[in-house]
Parts: structure tokens; sequence; C-alpha cells
């Protein structure tokens, strides 16, 4: 009776596909953190790491000529492609906001331009709330913004021609680490500081996760698993006329016959060399009856 038997791991089948979730959360979620960073002051070591980490590519010391890995062990800024994220402003001032948000709501990643913050304790003279994005860059930016720091043009009518451009941005994000920090300290309107966001807020973002499937051959040949392992199918105990005798391995002669076949329920696939306790259990919708006849096909699929 066989028991056991190897799936051929050259059909076994794996696919990749990438799913996206709109996220939509407050400062008060849990594991949401809103940290008002001063250079020089409680926060210094907040301030150094993401110095390290992030805002140094352009030294002598974290120059893309000295570092020689691209791992999060050397420097993490030197991973981005140059020329789209604008890093300049977070050594321009001495305090940044930083949001941190935990894996378990993005997944691998923010998707790319689907990050939004609405700060709700602040609004401008017409009561509206500042809003920031970003670019799909790395760079965040208030939509909103009543004031800007760019070049004025008279065709723009005060407002810069490139809301996102490297004087108007307002922070960056690190989407694959859940990092957002708004460095600009200036005026968001008139009564209003960039300074003073991020403190009560609602966030919204895509996450991105990598959900992979995996498909798995079992083909069951007419000359094997034709006896069951149902243990109400052994031989009675001497003398008795329905206690089943438990340590035989003889089945009745009522389910040895060429009319019996049994039914198959559960499918256990076990690793190799351990066959203790299976990694993965499928359960039949309905029970399948074996065949002695002709190859017996199942796919079992599972995503991860």
């Amino acid at each position: 009776m066989h028991v056991f038997g190897e799936i051929d791991k050259s059909e076994t089948i794996v696919e990749s596909k990438v799913v996206n979730f709109t996220q939509n959360l407050s400062s008060s979620a849990t594991g949401i953190q809103s940290i008002k960073i001063i250079s020089g002051s409680t926060n210094t070591n907040h301030w150094n790491s993401l110095n390290v980490l992030f805002y140094t590519s352009g030294s002598t010391v974290y120059s893309h000529e000295s570092l020689k890995f691209s791992k999060p062990s050397s420097n993490l800024s030197i991973q981005r492609r140059e020329g789209e994220q604008f890093l300049t402003k977070y050594h321009s001032y001495d305090s940044s906001s930083l949001i941190t948000i935990p894996s378990q709501y993005y997944g691998e990643r923010i998707k790319e331009g689907s990050f939004k913050l609405t700060d709700l304790n602040n609004t401008d003279n017409g009561g509206i709330n500042p809003l920031i994005i970003d670019d799909g860059f790395g760079n965040l930016y208030a939509t909103n913004a009543n004031s800007n720091f760019g070049t004025l043009t008279a065709s723009s009518a005060g407002v810069n021609n490139s809301i996102s451009s490297s004087e108007n941005y307002v922070g960056n994000i690190f989407y694959d680490k859940g990092i957002a920090i708004i460095t600009e300290t200036g005026s968001w309107s008139g009564s209003v500081n960039y300074s003073d966001l991020a403190t009560n807020f609602n966030l919204k973002f895509e996450s991105i996760d990598t959900i992979y499937s995996h498909e798995y051959n079992v083909v069951l040949l007419p000359n094997t698993y034709n006896y069951s392992t149902n243990y109400t199918l052994r031989n009675v105990l001497s003398g008795s006329s329905n206690a089943v005798d438990l340590s035989t391995p003889f089945l009745a002669s009522t389910y040895t016959g060429s009319d019996f076949q049994p039914y198959i329920t559960t499918i256990n696939l076990y690793q190799e060399g351990d066959y203790q306790e299976p990694l993965i259990q499928a359960t039949l919708p309905k029970p399948i009856r074996k065949s002695d006849k002709v190859n017996l096909r199942f796919k079992i699929k599972l995503d991860l």
C-alpha cells in the first residue's frame, strides 16, 4: 500500500502577480508615528540617522565614488536614480517632521504617486486644509499652498510654473521604507508653516504586494493508492460483531474485492524527509473515487 509519493517538480508552476490595496489611515492608527525632529536638540539621533541613511550621498564622506555597495548597511540614498529626487532642503533647516508607516500597511512599498497627507489641525483663511502629495519620484509637495518658494513669472500669476519643482518641494518620501519627511519650514499660508503640520492628519496611499501562486500536480497511477488507510475498514476483533481490530494492518475481506476502490478526501504535502506534519493540506470539496484504470491528476494551487 502506497501512502507517500514524490511530486514531479518539473511540473510545478510558480507565478507572481502584483496587487494594490488602498489604505486610508489616520495619525492615530496603530503603528503610525509622527516625530518632530530638531537637529542638535532632544531628537538629534533621529536627525543624524536620517542624514546618514538618506541625505549624504553628495558629501565627501558618502559620495557615489567612495561607496561601493548599495545595501542598507552602507547608504540608502545611492539606490535612487540621480536627478529624480530632490534632497537639498534637509540640510537647509535644522528641523523636520518624520512620519513612519509600518510595513503591515504598505507591504513591499508605497505605490509611487499615490501618497496623500491631509493635515487636520490647520487651515488657511478660506478654511482649506493643507494637502501634501508625492510626485512619483520621492518628492513631497503641497498642491494647495498659498505660498511658494520658486521663481515667479508674470505668466504664472504669482505661482511657480512647476509646483513640484526643486524650489517648491516640501519633503521626501522613501516608498520601500514607509518613511515620509517634511523638511520645509517656510509658510504654507500666511498663518500656517510646514513645521506646524504632520501632528493630526489623514493618510491615503496604495500598498504594493506580490502574490506568488504555486501550482502542484499530484498524479495517481492506476496501480497506486488503491487501499484505504481508514482504520474502520480493518478486520473486526475475534468473537466480536462490530469492534475493529486497530492492531491489524489488514482490511476486512469486504474491502479487498475488485469492486472496492477508496475515496480520496484530503491530500497532504510534506517536506522531504519529514512526514510527521504536512506543510500543506488540501481538502477536496467532495470525495473523489480512486480509479484503478486511468491516471488521476489533482492540481493544488497555493497563493503566498
